[in-house]
């Protein structure tokens, strides 16, 4: 647009220095000619900006629906956490109303569960693959038990807690 304007100053400026009547019907031409294609550009060029107005508008749209989405999905991850930390409350409120304090990394069995088992060590962290294992925590000191006819598994116990663990996991103290 600023090239056709340029053009265009240019030519009015021909046509106003022009003093021969053969170069004032060029000049003249060559005017109209440039205007009109100033004209068709200034109209491009404005066709051209309404598009990125409207562009715009959508792209805005688009981000603060993105935002208003990511917003509430934060806020329901939020309200999720908050009903965790609850529920993870109240379980360690029953226990520790239940049951006396226990340090996790050292429990010391009970009384009568070392009766006829064995004390282990736990040589490293074991998540349970299902509900009959135990997951156990490193250095953890647990009753175990041979299982019969087993030699990968150990019965162990924590508590009243009892579920099946690998052998491998443990270094048996007695």
């Amino acid at each position: 647009l600023e090239s056709k304007r340029l053009d265009l100053d240019a030519c009015k400026n021909r046509v106003r220095k022009a003093r021969s009547m053969l170069g004032q019907p060029t000049a003249e031409r060559d005017l109209r000619v440039a205007q009109s294609e100033f004209d068709r550009q200034a109209e491009i060029t404005k066709l051209l900006l309404e598009g990125v107005s409207s562009s715009h508008t959508r792209h805005l749209r688009c981000l603060h629906e993105f935002v208003e989405a990511q917003v509430t999905f934060y806020a329901q991850c939020h309200q999720a956490m908050q009903e965790l930390q609850k529920d993870i409350a109240s379980m360690s409120m029953g226990k520790t109303n239940n049951s006396p304090a226990m340090p996790h990394a050292h429990p010391s069995p009970s009384p009568s569960s070392t009766s006829g088992g064995l004390r282990a060590r736990v040589l490293c962290d074991y998540d349970a693959k299902d509900s009959s294992e135990l997951s156990l925590m490193t250095d953890e000191v647990i009753t175990v038990h041979k299982i019969e006819g087993e030699t990968d598994y150990m019965l162990a116990e924590r508590g009243n807690q009892r579920g099946r663990v690998p052998t491998a996991f443990l270094d048996v103290i007695n």
